[in-house]
């Protein structure tokens, strides 16, 4: 009887434990649900208390099979360390930690809200008290210390090396540190870390995935897009430009890429749709309505423009192509004539 109620006393603190952490330090529910605590509750596939199940089982039967007899019984203790071990290292952000050895990373937690970390080291720390009463025992002699030592200090370095290998983050030779917007609407600006010699052949056939992902050509937002690669992480991390090393600017209107050494201004010589537009919308006559005056000014910015096509097999969308898709700005002049039928300025800048 004694020992059914230490293990209802162990099954009810270690399933709730964990679930009253994740509400007190505010995480998030795995399914999105308003509360992590009854999220973390409850043991069904569609809430998160079902990543409780293997550690908590796993755990359960260790404990419920004391005491162990022989020289594995000595192992308990060692092996519950060994839990909590690899608890801490899969709540840590390893890949974090790496950049922060070997590279100047500023700022940021290296903790990570993940439940299978919290349920493993819950379950493994708690099942600690647990342990001498129900029959467990400490290690007995040099030689099982020995034992139990090794394996809290090689099963948790073993999980962290396979977990840190296994992070796709460490096959990318790139590490993103952020995009802020330029002076002038549609320019915008991008910050990696390389992990490459900068300009070197590796790194340009690297680069082709990261120039794709900010391809301007299907960014409605920015037009001449400026990536700025360094080699140290700090400098990218507080936007620094001055600091860059290598340089690639990126142009929305058929303008071929160019790959610069050092830092460099990709805008200022640059003329984006988004400033041709402008310019020719503040140039209509200021009597106009607000809506004619911007399309005579798509009408002027797209007039000479070579329609944008995309490669084979890509789809495109930007401003320009929205703009200057003449099925779509005859369908606007429609829409105007309708609206300014009894306004003569109007309808003769119209027509």
């Amino acid at each position: 009887m004694y020992r059914k109620s230490v293990f209802f006393v162990w099954a009810a603190v270690a399933w709730i434990t964990p679930a009253a952490i994740a509400s007190v330090l505010g995480w998030s529910s795995i399914w999105g649900s308003g509360s992590v605590f009854a999220d973390f509750l409850i043991p069904i596939p569609v809430a998160g208390g079902v990543l409780h199940l293997p550690s908590f089982i796993a755990v359960s039967t260790l404990l419920f099979t004391q005491p162990w007899t022989g020289r594995l019984g000595g192992q308990v203790p060692g092996l519950l360390l060994v839990g909590a071990l690899v608890g801490v290292a899969t709540l840590l952000d390893l890949n974090k930690l790496q950049l922060a050895a070997t590279t100047e990373t500023m700022g940021g937690s290296f903790w990570q809200q993940q439940p299978l970390g919290l349920f493993i080291l819950t379950d493994s720390l708690l099942a600690q008290l647990f342990v001498r009463s129900l029959g467990g025992r400490w290690p007995l002699g040099n030689r099982e210390w020995a034992a139990s030592l090794a394996v809290v200090l090689v099963i948790p370095l073993a999980y962290a090396a396979v977990a840190l290998k296994t992070d796709r983050r460490q096959q990318d030779p790139f590490v993103y540190a952020g995009v802020r917007e330029g002076d002038q609407r549609g320019d915008e600006m991008a910050f990696y870390y390389s992990k490459l010699p900068l300009g070197s052949d590796g790194f340009r056939q690297a680069a082709a995935a990261v120039l794709a992902r900010h391809d301007p050509r299907n960014n409605l937002n920015a037009e001449d897009i400026a990536i700025y690669f360094f080699d140290s992480l700090a400098p990218a991390q507080t936007f620094s430009k001055s600091g860059a090393q290598f340089t690639v600017c990126l142009y929305q209107d058929g303008t071929p890429t160019t790959w610069h050494p050092g830092s460099m201004d990709c805008f200022s010589g640059h003329e984006s749709f988004s400033e041709r537009f402008e310019k020719a919308s503040s140039a209509q006559n200021a009597s106009l309505p607000q809506d004619v005056k911007s399309w005579l000014g798509r009408r002027d910015a797209c007039a000479g423009r070579k329609p944008l096509t995309a490669p084979p097999g890509t789809f495109m969308d930007n401003k320009e192509v929205r703009l200057c898709d003449p099925v779509l700005t005859e369908q606007s002049r429609a829409e105007l004539l309708r609206k300014f039928e009894g306004d003569a300025n109007a309808l003769a800048h119209l027509r």
